[in-house]
């Protein structure tokens, strides 16, 4: 355990009160050498009460009662229809051929966890990894560049944003002025996109910093999105009595984002999106905010999300840009984290442009990967058995076959008397999708290695991917952008097999982690 709390309980002499998901839990969970204060903590960290285990199990039932009522025979079912899965037994499949595919590589992390667990206690046969044992015998690491960068401000990062985007798309990034009332707080900047040919083609709306009453997490806010314009129908659109100015001053708001841009037909109304991140702000001691590199990942997490948004060009706002399938979504934004494992693409935050491209320095995958990546298709099976037509038995326990499922294929025991699925929170959110940020995940893997990975500012390759799936949106089967980008037409149709082929594809690293959207 760390000083603080050793000293704690050592002049107090009572036992510690530690709030499971504090900071002080987390320090007693890396560092705490005995096993019983680790495992008191995961199961308090990991019980409910029956009326939160009550609550769930409703919201699981009242949802498969939704989905008979429009003739499904499970939630998952009626949700799946417009996804790139189609139904929950493709669903399976994928999650079957990724496990089979991780399993050996997890079960290999887990015995070096067993060997490390063998030496701190001295005992003469390999004992067994248990649940809390985990961040203890493997803690997780802070994530690191894979070369030596300079100080990395949220400026310089922009800056490399942008020379990525030209080089990739034509695309850069720049300042814009705001209007009085225009901005919601000083630190707020607003960008525009500009394209080489077509001029200004959205804006981006940048509020990166924490504050008082700011949500926090990051994400990416569609406040207008692209759609084509000139064959709108505002004479038939009616008018109220009484409203006229007002209607009249919305139709000059709106023709404000319309253009018409250089080689494109139609007037298309132009994309606003707003980046939200809870860095930490500048300040006149402190200077520019350096971020953390789990911090430049995300936001080049959220950029992915922007330039889908900013590139995207379909007839209807529906359909435009990040408004595709949820298992699509998340193709650009973790495509865009993988360029962080570029020395070339890190090249571009040299403010100077002297550096010549560096070569990889220190940069190691973590060896409990696997094992984190195996817990995330445990967490996607279970999603799908709690929205499948299991959840019309009047017998239906949910504690119960969280842990059948951890006994049958989870490669460390189920813990008796926890019931962590009331802490799932992307239960509620992400309801019969969970296993999207995986498949993204495998999808994006494949796109790096086989698009970008060799030569990862080629302008053919990214105007083939601008040209093949941002451009888009949700407008198109993704099966058939997909299977045109990486020429694979056996994708195309995007059936079982398709689904089982994914499932088999590497993962080639662990980003995409659920956590940012």
């Amino acid at each position: 355990m760390g000083v603080r709390l050793q000293l704690q309980a050592q002049f107090t002499q009572r036992d510690l009160l530690v709030y499971p998901g504090s900071l002080q839990a987390q320090m007693i969970m890396r560092s705490a050498p005995s096993e019983e204060p680790r495992r008191r903590l995961y199961i308090a960290a990991n019980s409910s009460t029956p009326e939160q285990i009550r609550i769930l199990e409703e919201l699981l039932r009242t949802r498969g009662e939704l989905a008979k009522l429009v003739g499904k025979e499970s939630y998952a079912a009626m949700t799946l229809g417009d996804k790139m899965a189609k139904t929950p037994a493709n669903v399976l499949h994928f999650l079957d051929a990724l496990m089979d595919h991780t399993r050996p590589f997890a079960q290999k992390a887990l015995q070096a966890l067993q060997a490390r667990k063998q030496a701190h206690h001295g005992t003469s046969t390999l004992p067994i990894i248990q649940a809390w044992d985990r961040d203890f015998y493997c803690p997780p690491e802070p994530p690191a560049p894979p070369i030596a960068l300079p100080p990395l401000t949220v400026g310089t990062v922009f800056m490399g944003l942008s020379r990525l985007f030209r080089h990739l798309y034509g695309i850069s990034l720049r300042p814009a002025d705001a209007t009085s009332g225009e901005l919601w707080d000083p630190h707020v900047h607003k960008l525009e996109v500009v394209d080489e040919e077509k001029g200004v083609v959205g804006w981006i709306y940048a509020d990166l910093f924490a504050r008082r009453g700011k949500p926090s997490g990051a994400a990416h806010y569609t406040v207008r999105c692209s759609r084509r314009a000139d064959d709108d129908d505002e004479t038939g659109d009616g008018t109220v009595e009484g409203q006229e100015v007002r209607i009249l001053e919305s139709q000059h708001f709106e023709a404000v984002k319309r253009h018409r841009l250089p080689g494109q037909d139609g007037v298309y109304q132009l994309p606003v999106v707003v980046l939200v991140c809870e860095f930490m702000r500048p300040s006149i001691t402190r200077g520019p905010t350096v971020l953390e590199w789990h911090e430049v990942t995300t936001l080049f997490h959220e950029m992915g999300h922007a330039m889908h948004s900013m590139i995207g060009r379909t007839e209807y706002q529906n359909v435009s840009g990040t408004r595709c399938p949820t298992d699509f979504v998340e193709l650009p934004s973790i495509l865009m984290e993988h360029f962080l494992n570029s020395s070339i693409v890190l090249s571009l935050f040299d403010i100077e442009r002297t550096t010549a491209v560096r070569q990889i320095g220190n940069h190691h995958a973590d060896p409990c990967n696997s094992i984190d990546t195996y817990t995330q298709i445990l967490l996607s099976a279970i999603d799908q058995i709690y929205h499948s037509p299991v959840v019309h038995s009047p017998d239906f326990d949910s504690t119960a076959e969280f842990a059948n499922l951890h006994n049958t294929s989870g490669l460390i025991p189920y813990v008796s008397g926890t019931s962590f699925q009331t802490q799932f929170g992307h239960l509620f959110g992400y309801g019969a999708t969970y296993y999207s940020y995986l498949f993204d995940r495998a999808i994006a893997s494949r796109v790096w290695q086989n698009v970008f990975s060799e030569d990862p500012l080629n302008r053919e390759m990214g105007e083939k991917y601008k040209r093949e799936v941002l451009w888009f949106g949700g407008g198109k089967d993704p099966w058939k952008m997909v299977s045109t980008l990486l020429s694979t037409p056996e994708l195309e149709d995007g059936n079982t097999e398709a689904m089982r082929e994914v499932g088999r594809w590497k993962i080639e690293d662990e980003v995409g982690l659920p956590g940012r959207h």
